[in-house]
């Protein structure tokens, strides 16, 4: 009988501390729930057989169950901590009572076994249940349409189980020797410390401001998108300390200033609000620049995501012009040379294979004569290895007037002397001049840039910078060729470069061919490998879209689970200190009851002190947002093309929902602190 005793007593602690206990159970249920999810869907053998991506996705899983187990860690101890703090007054009682040390010590353990039971069993089984429907949501995302299904196997649950357990063990030592080192007087004054009213540090409030500031100005001064990401985190670990340090020593700084407006301190509700804040701001303030970053985290990864995901098709569009891109050159081997005839006969084969496929489409081919890398000085361009002073490294293209006009149905003629220009970075001047021997040609004519495509195509090695010009005829592009090289060695190269004529395909299709491009470059991919003498590669929007949506995708499932465990974690960290300090003002309010106060008024103080220790931290996190925005942005321009207003408004959509969210957990809040103090 003796033996049941501590497991009884300790069943009926957990049911009658159930207003702890039970948001503690589940919290950790569906922590569990959350890293057995990831960690089944990581593991899964199936990520290595996706289209494209497969190992960047896993390495997106993989660190999601490094962050869901690194954050279960910190954030059980912190429950766990708040559960203690509460429940010392109960176990010194058991010690004044006569129960010895190691008897407290029992309870606790049967205590954290039950839990940890209930805890793992909850968050393996509802694990279990929605497995398979987080694996659907992944595959929608990502746009996965191959026989990718999701296997069960012990080893998820055996891993989880191995992070879990342990953890719940650390809690219950962590707790067995705060009991050890404790003495009955001490635990009964477990809920009194920090009753003090604090003094404002100015020190750690200059360290905040200048950290704060400095996290602020980096992300507003910088321009370039490689240092926003080189810097980002260091702006981030500004922002932090910052935080942390404002709401320690800013905190208190804000509520003496208005402690000291008598105007405004002197008011019943402000009065008693004001007091309470600043006598327990101490042991506030942590919780509350917690709750802050939490928010921010949030808002940050929810508007990232978003706007990674919903901006692919934008992205693909601005990197590939084409639904299809190919590049050919021949690779100079002699008794295989290409020529434009063989050329011809290989874009008639591949527009005979979407003829037979039925697939509907637009092709342009454009032949290059000569590509280079010169060096170029207002409207001077030399050898990459030259002398010009202020001069621009840029991809030039050669190209006849006979070949441009049948590509684009042109009829235009040039003299020897003449050429047309197309540039995205050069002005609009009247002649250009060509090399070490200063050829000089008249610019007949400058034309849209967006006519010939590899300008704005980056796969083909052309850089920010490039430059069309079209000539008379092959002898002229020679000519001036040659004269862009005065070193001997390189003259060969480049003349054996004009005899490897380079063709840029481009194919349009006339409606979208999500679901079978894989089939279609394939089926140009085995056509134009049998020219084995031929340089080719290519590339297609579809490609890209696959690429981008497992990526994107990725990561915002990831960003969705963070997302919400960080919600969570922010709506426990508000409950708690609530409950917390429910309990500590009850007899506060039951005082000041009995001396006059009217039951509207201890309303109007409730509501007033969980208004300022609600919204605080939002109103700081959505700051911290808006200085964010730009860096952000900035980082973008390497990951995907949208416009700012879009990712502004994704932005404004995320807080709505979250200052949402935080309404109606405040009004459950202030009706559960009210009943307490009631």
């Amino acid at each position: 009988m003796k033996t049941l005793f501590y497991p009884k007593l300790a069943l009926s602690n957990i049911k009658k501390n159930s207003q702890i206990y039970i948001p503690y159970i589940l919290t950790s249920a569906f922590m569990v729930m959350m890293f057995y999810l990831m960690y089944a869907l990581a593991n899964d053998t199936g990520i290595a057989t996706m289209k494209a991506g497969g190992t960047t996705t896993q390495l997106i899983l993989d660190y999601g169950v490094f962050v869901i187990g690194i954050f279960s860690i910190i954030f059980m101890f912190y429950m766990n901590s708040f559960i203690l703090k509460r429940r010392k007054k109960e176990f010194a009682l058991y010690n004044i009572l006569g129960m010895e040390k190691h008897h407290v010590m029992l309870v606790l353990f049967y205590e954290s076994l039950y839990v940890m039971l209930i805890s793992i069993a909850l968050g393996l089984i509802y694990g279990l249940l929605f497995n398979r429907l987080v694996f659907l949501i992944f595959v929608k995302l990502v746009h996965f349409s191959t026989d990718f299904t999701l296997s069960f196997t012990f080893t998820n649950i055996f891993y989880t189980c191995l992070i879990f357990i342990p953890l719940f063990i650390a809690t219950y030592l962590f707790n067995a020797l705060q009991m050890r080192f404790s003495n009955p007087i001490e635990l009964l004054r477990g809920e009194q410390i920090g009753e003090k009213e604090p003094p404002v540090k100015w020190i750690i409030l200059i360290i905040g401001m200048i950290t704060l500031c400095a996290g602020y100005i980096l992300a507003q001064t910088i321009n370039d998108p490689g240092m926003a990401i080189a810097l980002f985190f260091g702006a981030v670990i500004l922002v932090i300390i910052g935080t942390y340090c404002l709401f320690i020593a800013g905190s208190i700084a804000i509520l003496k200033i208005l402690k000291n407006n008598h105007h405004y301190y002197y008011q019943t509700r402000h009065f008693i609000s004001v007091s309470q804040l600043l006598y327990r701001m101490k042991q506030n303030a942590i919780g509350l620049a917690s709750i802050c970053l939490l928010c921010t985290c949030i808002l940050i990864i929810f508007s990232s995501t978003v706007t990674l995901y919903l901006g692919i098709e934008e992205t693909v569009k601005a990197s590939s012009d084409s639904s299809y891109n190919a590049h050919f050159q021949d690779i100079g081997i002699d008794e295989h040379d290409f020529s434009e005839g063989d050329m011809q006969e290989l874009y008639n084969n591949i527009e005979q294979l979407l003829v037979n496929n039925q697939i509907a489409y637009e092709i342009i081919n454009i032949p290059i004569y000569g590509t280079a890398t010169l060096c170029t000085s207002a409207n001077k361009i030399d050898d990459y290895y030259g002398s010009l002073s202020d001069s621009t490294t840029s991809t030039n293209y050669f190209m006849t007037i006979d070949d441009y006009n049948q590509t684009y149905n042109e009829n235009i003629t040039l003299a020897d002397n003449e050429i047309l220009v197309s540039s995205n970075y050069l002005d609009n001047y009247d002649t250009f001049i060509f090399g070490q021997d200063e050829l000089e040609y008249t610019v007949k004519s400058n034309f849209d840039q967006e006519h010939l495509l590899p300008i704005k195509n980056e796969n083909y090695g052309v850089t920010d910078d490039a430059s069309w010009f079209i000539f008379k005829d092959e002898k002229q592009i020679q000519k001036v060729s040659l004269s862009l090289y005065y070193n001997d060695t390189i003259k060969d190269e480049a003349a054996y470069n004009l005899d490897n004529t380079q063709y840029f395909l481009f194919i349009d299709y006339d409606k979208n061919y999500d679901d079978i491009y894989p089939s279609i470059d394939n089926l140009i991919d085995e056509y134009v490998s049998q020219y084995t003498y031929l340089y080719y590669s290519y590339d297609s929007q579809g490609a890209i879209r696959s690429l981008l949506q497992e990526l994107y995708g990725s990561i915002l499932f990831l960003g969705v689970f963070l997302g919400i465990l960080f919600l969570l974690a922010a709506i426990i960290i508000m409950y708690y200190k609530q409950l917390s300090e429910g309990y500590e003002d009850k007899e506060r309010y039951q005082i000041m009851q009995n001396v006059g106060m009217s039951l509207q008024e201890v309303k109007q103080c409730i509501s007033s002190q969980v208004l300022i220790f609600f919204f605080l931290p939002l109103v700081v996190a959505i700051i911290h947002m808006a200085f964010a925005f730009r860096m952000i942005k900035l980082m973008f321009q390497y990951l995907v093309v949208t416009s700012t207003s879009t990712m502004l408004f994704y932005t404004f959509v995320v807080a709505i929902l979250l200052i949402g969210i935080y309404v109606i957990v405040y009004s459950m809040t202030a009706r559960s602190y009210y009943k307490i103090v009631k």
